[in-house]
């Protein structure tokens, strides 16, 4: 996966995170994985929808979103913050000219404050799958 990614016509670049931190964000997640886990299996199929129709790709987002966004519902608001701070954190935004990028978040506020909710979800969710793809690859997969 690259690290540099487009949304929402802004650039951004992902740097991986402590493997320490990466633990503390699977703990906090660990009681809602459940619900999401089922969902990320399918990320590819959300990937691939260039050709469907509205209605498809409405559809195929949704079954995508609801688990997890059910699983989140189920976080305190302190490890809310704490996931979404931790994987902002490790985004960066271009800025201006060349070589000029700025962190989005640190790990207590947004530092980009022209950026709305929907991109910042999309972009800790890049975050997430770059972080810790690794940690789901090597969980026992079921038949």
């Amino acid at each position: 996966m690259s690290n540099e990614f487009s949304i929402g016509g802004r650039e951004f670049k992902m740097s991986k995170i402590p493997a320490m931190k990466q633990f503390h964000l699977v703990r906090r997640i660990a009681p809602i994985l459940a619900d999401m886990l089922p969902a990320m299996k399918d990320v590819k199929s959300i990937t691939k929808l260039g050709e469907a129709s509205e209605g498809e790709k409405l559809e195929q987002i949704a079954k995508f979103v609801t688990p997890i966004m059910t699983g989140l519902s189920k976080l305190s608001d302190d490890d809310s913050d704490k996931v979404l701070f931790s994987l902002l954190s490790s985004v960066e935004i271009k800025q201006g000219g060349p070589g000029n990028w700025a962190k989005i978040a640190n790990d207590q506020m947004i530092m980009m404050q022209d950026l709305e909710l929907p991109i910042l979800l999309q972009v800790a969710g890049r975050a997430f799958m770059f972080n810790l793809s690794g940690f789901f690859a090597v969980l026992p997969q079921s038949s």
